[in-house]
């Protein structure tokens, strides 16, 4: 992409990734020899909505150290910076491709007890946990190990007669 301005430039790559019409656009600053293709990307930012978030956690530092458990906190959108809806968080994430991609996190408070924090993915990549990058999926893998079903070879029994004990023999 080209932009007229810096300015414009910056807002874009500062506030990304996005998610236009069901796609994911994440954008990158190009730099002298850069890698162009998915095979060499191990890790991506993705938009993390956290739910159930203890009052107390409700800080720059608290978010973040709930959203470490997932991957690299790299930002949160406006409304969650400026605290205007309490009941979730939204926190751009760069995650690896080795990650599980977790629906929720268990947080131990201060006096020992736990609760659970509520994670949902406004997108989640597809990636392979073999070769660690976003390329490929596990399905896709060109390193794993295919298995082929191969039919049993058909083994037919015979009876012999009876023996002194009355056995049949197979």
């Amino acid at each position: 992409m080209k932009f007229d301005n810096g300015q414009a430039r910056d807002w874009i790559m500062d506030n990304g990734p996005w998610d236009i019409w069901g796609y994911h656009l994440s954008l990158r600053k190009w730099s002298k020899g850069m890698s162009l293709t998915l095979k060499d990307c191990n890790s991506i930012p993705v938009w993390v909505k956290l739910s159930k978030i203890p009052v107390q956690f409700w800080t720059k530092l608290g978010l973040s150290y709930i959203a470490s458990v997932l991957g690299k906190p790299l930002h949160m959108d406006l409304n969650t910076t400026n605290r205007y809806a309490l009941n979730f968080a939204r926190v751009c994430i760069d995650m690896a491709a080795s990650s599980s991609f977790p629906d929720s996190i268990i947080l131990e408070l201060e006096d020992g007890s736990t609760t659970t924090i509520g994670v949902e993915y406004l997108w989640r990549p597809t990636a392979c946990t073999l070769c660690r990058v976003f390329d490929h999926s596990n399905k896709n893998c060109p390193r794993a190990v295919r298995r082929e079903w191969m039919p049993k070879p058909e083994v037919a029994a015979q009876k012999k007669p009876n023996d002194i004990k009355g056995w049949i023999t197979v």
